[in-house]
């Protein structure tokens, strides 16, 4: 064979290569759900959250305080007279509209401090527990908005996988989960600030939720204090979800 036969035959594997990539590299991607508020929340879509979650002991969740005001959605936290002056919180999902495996979401989201109330925007499972992809969290007991986690719970045993990025999250950001077969990418503005691959990465269809809760989440978290104030919102403007192809 002649020598310059072998440079040749190297630049066309490489290209054949190039055209061969892995699914997850060239995945297809196709907006599934653009959704804001300018003209209310849509309970087609959306499930509004009421009552008490076994989650999170401290937490009582209404519809009355899930508000729209100048098309932004706004999960609030308050003392509600209508429950004896308890702390009420909010939150919505799209368990029974929107369940998929794989698919990039979105959120923009702000959030008021206040210590003793926290939240999580999460991909939840259309069938039993673990997983769970939380993809923005910040627990009861911090109420600063400083920065977010991101924890994957999977296995029987509920296994989990934590990382945290730092921003002013009472500013405006959109937060967002990447997932594919065996990959997890969270990204903030649309940079990744983290990712998990392997057999833990989930593989069931799943959904998007939104919530706020006060005092624990069912592992920690503080009460409200003297130094909260009397309303703390988390407040979103849109959500967008692709399906992955």
């Amino acid at each position: 064979m002649p020598r310059y036969a072998l440079p040749i035959l190297a630049i066309c594997a490489a290209m054949l290569a190039a055209l061969f990539v892995p699914a997850q590299a060239s995945a297809a991607w196709k907006l599934r759900f653009d959704g804001q508020f300018s003209h209310g929340i849509n309970t087609r879509v959306w499930t509004e959250y009421h009552g008490r979650p076994r989650c999170c002991p401290h937490t009582l969740w209404s519809r009355r305080h899930i508000k729209v005001k100048r098309g932004v959605l706004r999960l609030q936290n308050y003392r509600d007279s209508a429950d004896g002056g308890k702390w009420v919180s909010a939150g919505i999902s799209m368990g029974r509209s929107l369940n998929q495996t794989y698919g990039r979401f979105h959120v923009r989201f702000r959030m008021t401090k206040g210590r003793g109330v926290g939240m999580c925007i999460f991909l939840w499972p259309k069938r039993g527990w673990p997983p769970e992809v939380d993809f923005a969290e910040e627990s009861s007991d911090v109420g600063g908005r400083r920065w977010e986690t991101s924890t994957l719970h999977y296995g029987s045993s509920n296994h989990e996988i934590h990382h945290r990025i730092h921003a002013n999250f009472q500013n405006w950001h959109t937060i967002g989960v990447t997932w594919l077969p065996g990959l997890l990418r969270y990204t903030l503005d649309g940079r990744t600030w983290a990712q998990i691959t392997g057999s833990h990465v989930p593989n069931v269809p799943m959904h998007l939720g939104i919530q706020t809760h006060v005092g624990s989440n069912g592992q920690s978290g503080g009460m409200p204090d003297a130094t909260t104030p009397s309303r703390v919102s988390l407040q979103v403007d849109f959500v967008k979800i692709w399906r992955w192809s």
